[in-house]
């Protein structure tokens, strides 16, 4: 009988409307239930179970509403972000400034209440803050959608704190803030007054992670995990994949006797009220276990709701045949990952861990689609209290967890471990590709395009052999640790890129800035002085990780 049989529809059912009984705000005693719950299922079936306690800093949104003062005032009820400023009772007050839906000023906004288009997002909230607005206003393109406006990834650090937003901001529907919109654009002068009250503290919070290991007692595992906090009493964001974890530790459970390695299963707190605080605080804590022992880490958001029927995998490169296959073959469909994406508590890039998501989403087409972003495959109900357990669909919730099943076993039980080094060469070509492209003559590319030459060589004459494949299993891994801190992040293994966007090779994406500053100009040799040693970091990487090939 295959694992995929295993998963039981009813028992999915059960735990998500328990889970889904509880807000799950991070740090607070909803969440705590949900933890309680959890732990105490897991250990009734022999699972072991451990409960981290740790402290974060958490926002959670209080009462906020606009008011439209002169003329014809009005006060129209509203959300705020978590990380936004509180206004304290005095509120804040200021002209408005209709920016449309452009994502940095195009004109002046010091001083004044920017009123928006479309959903926010930490960078553009940033953009506009940066550049002295007191204020920020967006206005949806349907519902409210819950969000936060921090780029600061996980906890702050002395380096990061001072990118904790010092301004308040509100979101609203479009059915609230339409008329808001008209009033700016035919009058121009309209003065608007923001009261926002955020709780935004050090918190003491909970966040279980269970482990089934192998009967070798070998340390290796595969890691997944999906945030257990929550909008209000979040069904599909992310009580359904609240259920799944559960589930999948059950089912896993009742195979371990196969494994070759082991797996852990975590409910990450402070994904939307910390940044991520949860995942961000495992990477760090659990640094060296992770890069000794983590085989790969899946995540898993948002499945089994209504209308969901496509699979939208992104992961890092080392592991994206695999993924390709997997969707192909256990999910019937074929599809072609993308690139890593700075969402979904992807927190372990810089440690090296290859790193993927399924990502089940609604198509095209669906009547439940987003407004705001409908190419991003979510529902209108995401971040709003509308997702119930009423969005959810049963047989798709169980076909979703079928796969998760079905390539977790696969990846516990394999003894050639399915990293692909190849595919990081040819990634790593491309991106190449594009860079020399867009530098000319105007910055030397030479070394990078020597180092890669020299690993793609390496990484082939690895993956021909086949005599050890313990040995290839460790270097594949070793190659990952040294190549994934500079294809996806800035900051590298010990530290934590912003929270927004995501490229290829990030640090030498900054060639276009400094194109467009001029390298004759101060901010373009500024810009010079950090592209050279990015070069060098890459470069570096490189020849580490053709040593690490060349070795077996």
């Amino acid at each position: 009988m295959s694992i995929a049989s295993e998963v039981s529809t009813d028992l999915l059912w059960k735990h998500l409307e328990s889970i889904c009984q509880w807000e799950r705000y991070t740090g607070t005693p909803g969440e705590n239930r949900a933890v309680e719950y959890i732990a105490g299922e897991l250990e009734a079936l022999g699972i072991d179970v451990e409960i981290h306690e740790f402290d974060a800093l958490i926002s959670i949104p209080g009462k906020t509403s606009l008011d439209i003062l002169g003329g014809a005032p009005g006060q129209i009820p509203a959300i705020t972000a978590v990380f936004g400023a509180s206004t304290g009772e005095a509120g804040v007050s200021g002209d408005a400034v209709y920016v449309g839906e452009t994502l940095a000023p195009e004109g002046p906004v010091a001083g004044r209440i920017v009123v928006a288009d479309r959903m926010l997002s930490p960078g553009r909230f940033y953009a506009f803050e940066s550049a002295g607005a007191i204020g920020q206003v967006y206005v949806n393109m349907g519902y409210a959608h819950e969000m936060t406006v921090s780029t600061v990834w996980g906890s702050p650090t002395p380096e990061s704190v001072g990118r904790l937003p010092v301004t308040p901001v509100v979101t609203l529907s479009r059915e609230q803030g339409q008329g808001l919109i008209d009033l700016v654009k035919s009058r121009g002068e309209v003065k608007l007054h923001i009261h926002a009250e955020v709780d935004t503290k050090w918190r003491r919070t909970q966040m279980p992670v269970a482990a089934i290991p192998p009967p070798s007692g070998s340390g290796e595992y595969v890691l997944v995990a999906g945030h257990l906090d929550s909008w209000q009493f979040g069904a599909n964001d992310n009580g359904a994949g609240d259920t799944t974890l559960m589930e999948l530790a059950r089912v896993m459970h009742n195979h371990r006797g196969e494994f070759k390695r082991g797996l852990r299963v975590a409910w990450w707190n402070g994904h939307s009220h910390g940044r991520f605080s949860g995942s961000t605080w495992y990477a760090d804590q659990m640094f060296d276990d992770l890069r000794a022992n983590c085989a790969a880490y899946l995540n898993i958001d948002q499945p089994g709701c209504r209308q969901c029927t496509i699979y939208r995998p992104f992961c890092t490169s080392d592991i994206s045949a695999w993924v390709k296959d997997a969707v192909s073959r256990i999910g019937g469909q074929e599809t072609e990952p993308a690139a890593p994406r700075k969402m979904a508590d992807q927190s372990f890039w810089g440690v090296g861990v290859p790193s993927f998501s399924f990502l089940p989403v609604l198509p095209p087409d669906a009547p439940d689609l987003q407004k705001d972003h409908p190419d991003s495959g979510f529902p209108e109900y995401w971040h709003n209290p509308a997702d119930t357990l009423d969005k959810m669909d049963r047989d798709l919730l169980t076909e979703h967890t079928r796969l998760y099943a079905s390539a977790l076993l696969e990846l516990c039980t394999a003894g050639r471990f399915p990293l692909d080094p190849r595919s990081t060469a040819g990634v790593i070509d491309e991106a190449l590709a594009g860079l020399e492209a867009l530098a000319g003559s105007a910055f030397d590319l030479s070394p990078v395009a020597g180092a890669a030459a020299r690993f793609r060589k390496s990484a082939e004459a690895l993956m021909e052999k086949s005599d050890d494949p313990d040995a290839l299993n460790r270097a594949a891994r070793r190659i990952s640790h040294a190549l994934n801190a500079v294809l996806y992040t800035r900051q590298g293994p010990f530290d934590h890129d912003p929270a927004s966007g995501a490229a290829v090779m990030p640090g030498l994406q900054l060639l276009a800035e400094y194109l467009s500053a001029g390298p004759e100009s101060h901010d373009g040799r500024v810009l010079y002085t950090r592209i050279v040693r990015e070069r060098n970091r890459v470069v570096a990487a490189l020849e580490e990780a053709r040593r690490i090939a060349a070795s077996v």
